[in-house]
């Protein structure tokens, strides 16, 4: 910068740092202040930048029939399936229940000839099986085989005489081959040993009728309502 007194010109000189110690004290002023604009500067850095230019997030849901399930605890096991009795008598063919068992079922079906087949084999096994006896002697009788079947129900009774079942189905065998006293007696000792058997009672008042023995026989007969209607 110039300056024109009286015709010269007069130049004005840069001011100068006074000391050594003043040039540093703005020196460190400036360095300060460097270092504040540093810390506290909004002037996006180069990875602000970037993410700047990336498109804005999306926030969306899949539809709930496509959304992953959740694991789930495994399933337990399914029963065990019972064998049939084929099967169970395919493993143990002496089983002498086994084979009452399945006589009975072949019984109801009316295959009496496969049911005689297993009820001998488990006569073989156990001649005194009052089980196996009693559903031969049912065999028989179905089959309109009276007389047979009596040996065999009367069996029944000698092994278990308490059995209210086993002397009524010797009654109604007895009955048929027109044993009447000894149909009576058979009948008598289940009505003993179950006195609602209405079964029972109705079948004495039938033999009672045969032997002429009406009153008695409706008096069977009243009972074996009663029993019934319980």
């Amino acid at each position: 910068m110039a300056d024109e007194r009286g015709g010269q010109v007069i130049r004005k000189r840069e001011p100068r740092w006074q000391s050594a110690a003043e040039r540093a004290r703005v020196a460190a002023e400036l360095i300060e202040e460097a270092e504040s604009l540093t810390e506290t500067s909004t002037i996006a850095t180069p990875a602000d930048v970037r993410r700047a230019s990336l498109p804005p997030p999306i926030h969306a849901e899949l539809p709930p029939e496509l959304r992953p399930e959740l694991p789930i605890a495994p399933a337990p096991p399914p029963p065990a399936v019972p064998p049939t009795l084929d099967g169970a008598l395919a493993a143990d063919p002496e089983n002498v229940g086994l084979l009452v068992e399945r006589a009975r079922r072949l019984a109801a079906a009316r295959h009496y000839t496969a049911a005689e087949r297993d009820l001998q084999r488990a006569l073989r096994n156990d001649p005194v099986h009052a089980d196996a006896l009693a559903a031969f002697g049912v065999v028989l009788s179905r089959k309109g085989l009276w007389s047979e079947a009596v040996p065999f129900l009367r069996r029944v009774v000698e092994a278990e005489p308490g059995r209210a079942v086993g002397w009524y189905q010797l009654g109604e065998a007895l009955n048929k081959i027109d044993d009447l006293p000894g149909a009576r007696a058979a009948y008598e000792r289940a009505v003993e040993l179950e006195p609602r058997n209405a079964k029972a009672l109705y079948g004495l008042g039938i033999v009672l009728d045969r032997l002429r023995r009406p009153e008695e026989a409706t008096r069977m007969y009243r009972r074996s309502r009663e029993a019934a209607d319980r």
